[in-house]
């Protein structure tokens, strides 16, 4: 059995549940407000109050831990652009090699000796890798470099050649 604030001259008895709706809507009209709209007025500023009082209290642990979120973020975002940097090379050159014959720069003939496959793919990361030692060369050349010396390395594990010593084993092995 609900019990509710009566008006005055009006007096105490058992109500059904329709009565009591009927009387709580009575007693929100005199009022001019309702229980939930008084909650609201108190608890919003009691809400935002507590949580400066939080922040104020606990300002070093929060910084703390926005600053270790930070750094994820940061450490995934960085993560999603190398996958993608090192997925678009793939691609590059997977379809360089598909679409285009893929030969060494390097002649067949140098100074009257003939070279085989290997040995010019191997002149050509050679020559490819001085260019970036030398230096001077604008992100874009460096990427293209790094694109060619992939091409190159991929080449030459299709065409069974072994890792000359101008690349590195952990080029050999991306």
């Amino acid at each position: 059995m609900p019990i509710t604030a009566i008006p005055k001259g009006v007096e105490l008895r058992k109500i059904t549940a329709v009565q009591k709706r009927a009387l709580d809507e009575l007693i929100t009209k005199e009022r001019g407000s309702s229980a939930l709209t008084t909650a609201v007025l108190v608890g919003i500023p009691s809400i935002i109050a507590g949580s400066a009082v939080l922040a104020y209290v606990f300002k070093d642990e929060m910084k703390k831990w926005f600053d270790e979120q930070e750094q994820k973020v940061k450490d995934v975002v960085k993560n999603v652009v190398v996958t993608a940097g090192e997925t678009v090379v793939e691609t590059v050159v997977e379809a360089g090699n598909k679409v285009f014959r893929n030969d060494p720069t390097t002649p067949e003939v140098v100074q009257g000796s003939t070279l085989t496959r290997c040995t010019r793919w191997a002149v050509d990361a050679t020559e490819n890798l001085s260019r970036v030692q030398a230096g001077n060369l604008t992100r874009t050349e460096k990427v293209g470099l790094a694109t060619n010396l992939k091409i190159i390395i991929s080449n030459m594990k299709s065409e069974g050649c072994s890792r000359p010593s101008a690349i590195s084993q952990a080029q050999w092995d991306e």
